[in-house]
Order: C-alpha cells, then sequence, then structure tokens
C-alpha cells in the first residue's frame, strides 16, 4: 500500500532560498529511489522557514527500511541538514479521501 511521507522541515529564516536551491539538486536521490512515486515540497506562506515535504512511497518499508540505508540517504540528509532550526517532525499516512 502506498504511503505518505509528511515531514515538516523548519529552516533558518532568510536562508529559505538556499535552502531551495540545495534542495533541488539533491531531488534526483529522492526521485531515483526505489519506491519513491511522488514528491512535493512546500513552502510555507504563514510562517518564515517552515516547509512541508511530502513523499509518496510505495510502502512505508520502501523509506524506513530501504531508502535509509542508501549513500544516496546519507548524501541527502548531509545536504540539507545545515538549513535546520528544529529537527524535522515526521510522520506517515494514507490517503483516505482524494478529490474536491
Amino acid at each position: 500500500m502506498a504511503v505518505w511521507e509528511v515531514v515538516q522541515l523548519t529552516v533558518a529564516q532568510g536562508s529559505e532560498e538556499d535552502f531551495e536551491s540545495v534542495f533541488r539538486a539533491q531531488l534526483p536521490i529522492l526521485e531515483e529511489a526505489d519506491g519513491c512515486l511522488d514528491l512535493q515540497l512546500l513552502r510555507a506562506v504563514d510562517r518564515e522557514g517552515v516547509f512541508l515535504l511530502l513523499v509518496l512511497w510505495q510502502s512505508m518499508e520502501h523509506h524506513t527500511v530501504v531508502f535509509v540505508k542508501t549513500e544516496g540517504f546519507t548524501k541527502f540528509s548531509t545536504a540539507v541538514a545545515p538549513f535546520f532550526t528544529a529537527p524535522p517532525t515526521p510522520f506517515h499516512a494514507i490517503t483516505v479521501i482524494d478529490g474536491l
């Protein structure tokens, strides 16, 4: 069953564009990860420095078992972690209603 990885990311105010640039450069790691079906990075418009990362995985195990053991995960995490002012807050969710 496909699951969404939902993560709130908080970065230093004023570093949002730099964070987006670094994230964009690392994007192929996520796009090419085994089991990654879709992803979005949302930037809050009413809270400075806050982003929401949504990654659709083929299964929770594709994220929590397979991806986290890859060199790509380490490279991605190392690249984006310096921007964080608080630990990321992840959870996994399934779609229960899809539509307008």
